[in-house]
């Protein structure tokens, strides 16, 4: 590799740790019932890329689910993303989860328990 080219990357992977983590609140949903089971994480790039993965695989993205995917099929789910948050510079990794977590249960709160996993 060049030395431009090392620079590059040095600079690439500078970037990408220093850019402001997002976590969020997303649902699985099931787009035959409508029923969504509603999570948190504290990277919300992973979880459409976990639904992803799983529906390339046919394994089940979460086992709450497990019986409507078997039944409808891998195809008939889809990640929403309900609502982000930035994580910020002063906030520690475990008080940044606690704020997703947080904001996880009241999304639950707000979803009928009908339409729920």
């Amino acid at each position: 590799m060049t030395g431009a080219g090392k620079k590059d990357r040095k600079a690439l992977l500078r970037e990408y740790r220093e850019a402001p983590e997002t976590g969020g609140v997303y649902a699985i949903a099931n787009t035959v019932t409508g029923k969504r089971l509603v999570l948190s994480t504290t990277t919300l790039s992973k979880a459409r890329n976990s639904l992803d993965f799983a529906k390339a695989t046919g394994s089940c993205v979460n086992p709450t689910v497990a019986g409507d995917w078997a039944l409808h099929g891998p195809e008939s789910f889809d990640c929403e993303i309900l609502e982000t948050l930035e994580r910020k510079a002063e906030q520690g990794a475990a008080e940044f989860a606690e704020d997703v977590k947080a904001l996880a249960e009241l999304w639950r709160e707000r979803i009928p328990p009908e339409s729920r996993y």
